[in-house]
């Protein structure tokens, strides 16, 4: 209580005498503490005290028998020694009680099963015993020392002494029962020789409490090397189970064996997983050396994979360690991969008498590895060699260490039109046309040639051994027309065309770069000129690339220069002459090449992504334009592969017409057969949404690429375009006829309008008249025109029920073709 609070207070003294009783108690119990601590040589709450306990009880019982026989023999001696001058009475009972304590010492160490723990109250008990046990010999010299003669003085000094020792000495593992025994023994003692009547009394009292004293400190010094011992002890076993519990668990689950060979060379101490490993019964694993058990397993494997046993063997000979050695070993109808490591176990001579080792299975690091050297030579997605892997073949036959440089050609390809399979179809599908075409280039080339793929889709192969172009020739033609057959990849229909470029070392290049630039460069030819065709290089090939990059670099900044136009060309209804709608034609003005026709930059557009953005800005551009022409009129637009294909066309013509409100059936879309190409569910669905909308749709330049009638039967056109081939072979060729003819008919029989493109000719406008054509565009009718001039077009153009040739010549005369390449180049 604080009396402050409360407005009392003690007297000075009492404050005082109260704080002093307190520091006080808080001393005596630091010194109780540190004594206890002294006299406990570990805390009662220790895991281990309950063993720990046992141990030093058992210690003390091992020689208890000897102890109690002492005792035994001992007290027999006074007895004899005493009968006639002592009390017998007293002297028998306390004879009785000796023997009492004797066969009680020797009850309790008669052999029995040994208890693993003892409690604190066992410890007391034999604390009791030792105390019982020292008063009853300290009896003897207290009351028989003063009455005795010397010599049964010297006997008892003499057993005395030698109980205080032998005791100490057997009790030292309990250090308290054996402190009491030799205190209470000792003190009894000191009191006898004090209290006995002769002069060196003190003297030798003194002596035996000195002897006392350092048979305390021996105990004490003894029983703390007990328990250390006991502590090392059980840290030792802790540890052992520790390692018993890692060896059993890396036995159970690790990756590694521990296998053992004695000194016979026989297998030893074998493992659950080590039979499993070995799938050998334990009596065949013990019953032949190791190496004639590995040497049986291995006799399927491969001589190659049968030499790492050969240098086991050698190392197991020789008696050295070894580390990370390879041994396959059948297992489960697969190999397992293995690698040893061990150390020779010696004898006290120092010589070998057996092996102890680690088996680590690296099968799956082994696989791993592999497939990492695999991806580092060749493509993950073909199995075709890398670019890596092409440059060090290339360098090993144009540069080779010894030797001359092997006449070789190098074929880049490049699958046309893969983007738009890509885009449209899908990733997956275009992964499996990059593997259909890996297959086929692997069994169309020879087995001293080499294919590889760069990235995407373009491939390499390179021909070794090959004298010349003719040969070269041959081999590539062979490669096309097998890479140019119909495939099927998941459920899509695809009609594969490639491109390739050829240069030819050393003729072309004697360097690695150079020679791959050159095929490249022939490449790019080839799907200029002729797309699904080869080219060789020729040195001329550097200029044309060096356009075309320019036209490709320049068309990223085409719309925003305003450098695209369109022009529109007139479609004239046959039977009636009159005008029905324009074609929109986009036109190029390059700064420094000046006009650059569609048939050359709407290719590179494609190939380099532009193609779909200006495909739109062309959409916006003619339908903004025909808005303003009279509502009989609809404007033709082409749209490329890619555009028709593209899955926002659908939405992009949607938010055109209605922010112009113009109705939908004033569009024409001109899609070309190419689109069919790779024909899918897809393809059909975004046709079908665009004429959903109202629009017209136009299959231009029927009759060449892949025509088929399929998809016309799938597909309902409105209009089929005549390609202007056919029509510029009307007069010449009686089998341009025919075709034109067929196609007129399968059209009328389809509901579907004929426009005949590249009309120049007024014979070519009758035999089209006279053929069924429903309406023609071309020279003949009017060249294309800037919109600006339609207007005025539409006023002066007369409407007949029959145009005669005299009035369709009349605005461009003389008739040819313009300096753009033609008006019906598409967007």
């Amino acid at each position: 209580m604080d009396f402050q609070d409360t407005g009392t207070s003690l007297p000075p003294g009492r404050t005082i005498d109260r704080g002093w009783r307190a520091r006080l108690g808080a001393a005596l119990n630091d010194r109780v503490s540190a004594l206890r601590q002294e006299v406990q040589t570990f805390p009662d709450d220790r895991p281990l005290a309950g063993s720990f306990r046992a141990a030093q009880l058992q210690a003390v019982l091992r020689l208890t028998p000897l102890t109690m026989l002492a005792n035994a023999v001992n007290a027999g001696l006074i007895c004899m020694t005493f009968w006639r001058s002592a009390d017998p009475w007293m002297l028998s009972t306390w004879t009785v009680l000796v023997m009492l304590v004797v066969a009680q010492g020797f009850r309790a160490s008669r052999p029995g099963p040994r208890r693993g723990t003892a409690s604190p109250r066992a410890m007391r008990r034999a604390v009791w015993h030792a105390s019982a046990l020292a008063t009853l010999w300290g009896a003897v010299p207290v009351f028989l020392l003063q009455q005795a003669g010397p010599p049964e003085q010297l006997l008892i000094a003499s057993i005395t002494a030698g109980m205080i020792c032998a005791g100490g000495f057997a009790l030292a593992t309990v250090p308290l029962a054996a402190t009491a025994y030799v205190v209470i023994l000792s003190c009894a003692g000191v009191w006898a020789l004090v209290m006995a009547a002769f002069p060196l009394a003190l003297v030798v009292g003194l002596l035996v409490a000195c002897y006392g004293l350092i048979v305390l400190a021996s105990v004490w010094s003894n029983a703390r090397l007990f328990v250390a011992h006991l502590l090392a002890k059980a840290e030792a076993e802790r540890h052992n189970q520790v390692i018993g519990l890692l060896l059993r668990d890396f036995e159970e689950h690790a990756s590694d064996l521990l296998w053992e060979i004695d000194a016979r060379g026989h297998l030893c101490h074998i493992s659950a997983r080590l039979l499993a490993a070995f799938g050998q019964p334990l009596e065949a694993m013990t019953a032949v050396p190791a190496i004639e058990l590995l040497a049986a397993l291995q006799h399927k494997l491969p001589h190659d994979q049968r030499k790492p046993l050969t240098a086991l063997r050698l190392s197991l000979e020789r008696g050295l360690p070894f580390k990370d050695l390879l041994l396959p070993l059948p297992a489960a109808g697969a190999t397992r991969w293995w690698s040893l490591t061990a150390k020779p176990l010696l004898d006290a001579d120092g010589r070998t008498n057996g092996w102890r080792g680690v088996a680590t299975d690296i099968t799956d690091a082994r696989h791993a590895n592999n497939k990492l050297t695999f991806l580092a030579h060749y493509d993950a997605l073909t199995g075709l060699a890398n670019r890596h892997q092409l440059r060090a073949q290339l360098a090993d036959l144009l540069t080779p260490e010894v030797g001359a440089a092997q006449p070789c050609a190098l074929m880049c390809l490049d699958l046309d039109h893969f983007k738009t399979i890509n885009d449209t179809l899908g990733h997956a599908v275009g992964d499996g046309l990059l593997q259909e075409v890996a297959k086929r280039l692997l069994a169309s080339i020879r087995l001293s040639d080499i294919a590889g793929r760069l990235g995407g889709d373009e491939f390499v192969v390179i021909l070794q051994q090959v004298s010349s172009r003719d040969e070269v020739a041959l081999l590539t033609r062979r490669l096309l027309d097998n890479l140019h057959q119909p495939c099927e990849i998941q459920g899509a229909s695809i009609s594969l065309r490639t491109s390739i470029g050829v240069a030819m070392a050393p003729s072309d290049g004697t360097q690695i770069d150079t020679l791959l630039n050159n095929a490249d460069l022939a490449l790019y030819a080839a799907k200029s000129e002729a797309r699904g065709d080869f080219r060789f290089f020729e040195p001329r090939m550097a200029t044309q690339t060096r356009r075309r990059l320019q036209i490709e670099h320049g068309l990223r900044d085409a719309m925003g220069n305003s450098e695209l136009r369109l022009v529109y060309q007139p479609q004239i209804d046959l039977k009636h002459g009159r005008v029905i709608g324009f074609e929109a034609l986009l036109r190029w003005q390059h700064p420094e090449l000046g006009e650059v026709p569609p048939s050359e930059f709407i290719p590179v557009a494609e190939e380099a992504g532009l193609i779909v953005d200006m495909g739109h800005w062309v959409l916006a551009q003619a339908c903004a334009t025909a808005s303003d022409w009279p509502e009989a009129l609809h404007v033709s637009v082409n749209v490329s592969s890619v555009q028709a294909m593209s899955s926002d066309l659908c939405e992009a013509i949607r938010q055109i017409l209605a922010g112009l409100g113009m109705p939908a059936r004033r569009l024409e879309l001109e899609i070309t057969e190419s689109v069919f190409l790779n024909e899918s569910h897809a393809t059909i669905q975004g046709l079908r949404s665009l004429k959903a909308l109202g629009l017209r749709i136009a299959l231009d330049d029927f009759g060449t690429g892949y025509s088929s009638l399929a998809y016309l039967r799938r597909f309902p056109f409105d209009t089929l375009k005549i390609d202007r081939s056919f029509v510029r072979e009307l007069m010449a060729r009686a089998d341009a006829r025919a075709i034109v003819k067929t196609i007129i008919g399968l059209a009328r029989t389809l509901n579907m309008t004929t426009v005949a493109e590249g009309v120049e000719e007024p014979q070519q406008l009758e035999i089209l008249g006279g053929l069924g054509c429903d309406a023609i565009q071309g020279h003949c009718a009017a060249r294309p025109m800037p919109a600006s001039d339609v207007p005025a077009f539409l006023a002066t153009w007369p409407g007949r029920s029959r145009p005669e040739p005299a009035h369709l010549r009349r605005t461009d005369a003389p008739l040819r073709r313009d300096a753009t390449g033609g008006a019906e180049a598409s967007a």
